[in-house]
């Protein structure tokens, strides 16, 4: 309190000097209301802690973790401790104090302060962020895969090469890797050990080099799909539409067609929000994996509005002409965006015309509102 203030124990004081120290407080923003009494020996304040302080958290910062660097600020903030009030003078001390920090590495940083976000996108404290120079991946090493995974793997470390080091970058990798892996069985990898390296400066960047451990486990054959509950397909259209079967090595790209598969006729029928899970069961003894498919068709959506825009009325009519869909119909969210490709033989007055579709679902009505634009060049599609 005594270095923030500014006040000294035995030094002569003015109402100047008291009400500055009185401010300094303020400027904090820990406190919601500072009061002071003097009685020309004893200086007395009361203080009111501020109601809301938030944690703080550090983006792109790899010379330290967050214990260090809280640390290292506390050094250089007092009074701070992980912690801050919204919007306040604090926050303008923080990154006062990460900028000097950044400066003894040789680092001439702008540092701000953003609101940061959970998963769930919501509010998650103040987060610090080094807006230049950009703090970037300079390089991936991967050990412990084998060779047969050079070249995938390589790829993945050449796409992550300039891109933003910051703390999703370990989550990033591990799908990138996850998505390569599962394309091929191997559905229980995990990539371990993530570490980065001494960041190094160059060109006005800071490159970071990280590197992380892959444990690739055995390979997967699929043993069954087993679609069950309201659906709304035959035994015999469900196995034509698989793209994967018994015996297959599972590959999770042809196991999402296979679920889009089972949602195209939710949607055709207005379930546009049918959620379709696939949950595994796995043997690991004999490297299989079963899959029971289950559907959950939400509630159905209808046809609202339809506007067309940038066509005269003869152009309006020949497409209402042969449109499938009158306000209140089960919306087919399969049959709209095929219409216009469906119908060009008989749409002769759209010749030379393009379309976009902007569909604008309502969840409070469950009802659907589409606009159609035709723009001059291109297929008619």
């Amino acid at each position: 309190m005594l270095a923030v203030s500014g006040l000294k124990p035995g030094e002569a004081l003015g109402q100047a000097e008291i009400q500055a120290a009185a401010q300094k407080l303020i400027d904090t923003g820990l406190f919601s209301d500072v009061r002071f009494s003097f009685d020309g020996v004893e200086l007395n304040y009361a203080l009111k802690p501020a109601a809301t302080l938030e944690p703080v958290s550090y983006s792109n910062f790899p010379w330290w973790d967050r214990a260090a660097l809280n640390a290292a600020v506390a050094a250089r903030v007092p009074l701070f401790h992980g912690m801050a009030p919204p919007e306040s003078g604090m926050q303008q001390q923080v990154a006062a104090a990460l900028t000097a920090l950044l400066a003894e590495k040789g680092v001439r940083a702008t540092v701000t302060a953003v609101p940061a976000k959970d998963e769930a996108m919501r509010d998650a404290g103040v987060e610090f962020h080094i807006d230049a120079p950009p703090v970037q991946i300079g390089g991936v090493t991967f050990s412990g895969a084998s060779s047969a995974w050079t070249e995938p793997l390589a790829a993945i470390q050449k796409a992550a090469v300039g891109q933003d080091f910051d703390p999703a970058t370990e989550a990033t990798l591990e799908t990138a890797v996850r998505a390569i892996y599962h394309r091929q069985g191997y559905l229980d990898v995990a990539m371990t050990g993530f570490a980065h390296g001494e960041p190094q400066v160059a060109d006005g960047k800071v490159m970071v080099p990280v590197s992380a451990t892959i444990v690739e486990g055995g390979q997967y054959r699929l043993a069954g799909l087993h679609l069950s509950g309201d659906v709304l397909m035959t035994p015999e259209e469900f196995a034509k539409a698989a793209k994967i079967h018994p015996g297959d090595v599972v590959n999770e790209d042809l196991l999402r067609g296979t679920l889009a598969a089972i949602a195209g006729p939710y949607r055709a029928h207005g379930y546009l929000r049918a959620k379709i899970d696939a949950a595994p069961t796995k043997d690991a003894g004999n490297h299989t994996v079963d899959y029971a498919i289950t559907v959950q068709p939400g509630p159905v959506f209808h046809m609202g509005e339809l506007s067309l825009v940038n066509l005269n009325d003869q152009q309006k009519a020949q497409v209402l002409q042969y449109w499938p869909l009158q306000p209140g119909d089960v919306y087919d969210a399969v049959a709209v965006p095929q219409f216009l490709l469906r119908y060009k033989n008989q749409l002769h007055a759209l010749d030379g015309w393009s379309a976009s579709y902007k569909a604008f679902e309502h969840e409070d009505s469950h009802i659907v509102d589409l606009v159609v634009t035709f723009r001059r060049g291109g297929p008619l599609n």
